[in-house]
Order: C-alpha cells, then structure tokens, then sequence
C-alpha cells in the first residue's frame, strides 16, 4: 500500500471521528429589580432583556475529535449588566461535560439591587470579614453574615473571595509566601476594633491544608464621612483609608 493511501485513510479516520460539542447549551432566564419587577433592557452576556425581563442566549457549539472520556467540563459566567444597579454574574456548569445538542438551561432569576450612591445608609459599626491586595493598598470588605454566592453577591464581594484565597490555579498569587488562603475578621461595633487573623498554609498544586495559624488583637477605629482609620499591629489593616465603592454589604477601600 502507497503512503498515498494511508494518509487518506488516515485523513477519513480523522474526519470521521470529528464530533459537535456544546461549549454553552442555550440559556433563558429573567431579570428583575428589588421589587420583582422585570428589567427591559439589561445586558447579559451579549443579550438584552426584553419587555418582560427574558433573555435568550444562543447554544455555542465547537467541532472537535472524538473522544472517550466524553465532552469538556461546562462553565458559565456571563456578566449581568443595566445603568443605575449593582453588576451580578450569571454562572452556572457541569463538570462532567457531555451536554447533548440541543440542551436548553432555563437559569435561576437574578434579582438587581439599585446602586447605592449615599454612604450614610451603610452601616459600617458591624461585624465585617476583609481581604486585600498582595501590596496592601486596596481593602476589600463584606459583612460577615453574608453568604457567598456568586449568582447573588456583587462584585466587590467577589473580589473579597477571590484576594482572601488566591486562587493560584488562575494566577492570582496575592497571598504571602506558602499561604494557600487568609481570613480576617473586623469586628467594629465598638470603638474598640476587635481583630481575628487566620493564615491557612497548604501545597498549591494539590490544594491540601496542612496548617492553620490563628492571631486574635484588638487596635482602635474611627469613621469620618468616607474615610476610615485603623490603628492594629497587623500590617494588612492598619492606616487611612478612603472608601471609593461601596453597597449596603460591602466596602473598596483604598490607603492614603
């Protein structure tokens, strides 16, 4: 047999073995304002809601070789955008991949907060948890009561989760050397500003914890209008800050 031929056949294997794969089923879903009422007009991803507050974005489909190990893991996060209200992510996955053509998710309704411009309506003698740039120069913080969800939080939030624990494996390296995640908690409902540190120290490649140091101190506080003072031993939040983003559950902070 000529090398003609096996290339051919070779080339028709190829061919032959080539599969549609869905990068992204359809999603349909609703978006509303604080009162349930739906939004025209807001963008996600690259659609736009209509009257009644639905959007409609199209299945996206890629041509790939066969494979017996199924298709690729799904993962969604398409920003949720309208002038005047809070950004929110619409995010959603399967990690086991294999999602047949055709495959419709009707996704949760996501529910807009306006966006707050008085700073008098936050109420900062709360208890707050905070993270922070690896320079120290930028605070995020949220209330400590507040459940992490990315369908719901807003996005300062979620800058907060993705500086308190690094997320090495998308090349966020903002942590000390060997600190695998860092939690610190504010407790600033007394002029007293009570301080618990943890450092969680573990292998970045295979995500195991295998250390955890606790620190509790105490330091003072005070507010004036949009700047915050803290005097604590700890370097991570210690200094003026000017507040530059803010919503009823969290806090940009950026040192003078």
């Amino acid at each position: 047999m000529s090398i003609k031929f096996f290339l051919g056949l070779l080339i028709s294997l190829l061919v032959t073995s080539c599969v549609t794969q869905v990068l992204r089923p359809k999603l349909t879903g609703t978006i509303v304002d604080e009162q349930g009422k739906p939004l025209v007009s807001c963008l996600v991803g690259d659609a736009y809601t209509d009257k009644n507050g639905n959007y409609e974005l199209p299945e996206i489909t890629a041509v790939r070789l066969f494979s017996f190990f199924g298709g690729s893991p799904i993962f969604l996060g398409e920003p949720v955008h309208k002038e005047g209200y809070e950004p929110k992510e619409l995010v959603g996955g399967n990690r086991r991949g294999g999602v047949s053509l055709g495959t419709v998710w009707n996704m949760d309704t996501i529910r807009l907060r306006k966006t707050l411009t008085d700073f008098t309506k936050v109420t900062v003698q709360d208890h707050w948890l905070a993270s922070m740039t690896k320079n120290l120069d930028t605070v995020f913080m949220t209330k400590k009561d507040l459940m992490y969800d990315r369908t719901k939080i807003d996005f300062i939030a979620r800058k907060h989760n993705t500086y308190a624990k690094g997320y090495y494996y998308l090349g966020i390296d903002n942590l000390p050397k060997n600190v695998f995640e860092r939690h610190i908690a504010l407790d600033l409902t007394d002029s007293i500003l009570k301080v618990q540190r943890v450092l969680i120290y573990g292998d970045v490649k295979t995500s195991e914890k295998t250390k955890y140091d606790t620190i509790y101190t105490q330091g003072k506080w005070k507010q004036e209008h949009k700047t915050l003072f803290f005097e604590t031993e700890l370097p991570e939040i210690n200094g003026t800050y000017k507040v530059v983003n803010f919503n009823y559950d969290s806090m940009e902070l950026i040192k003078q």
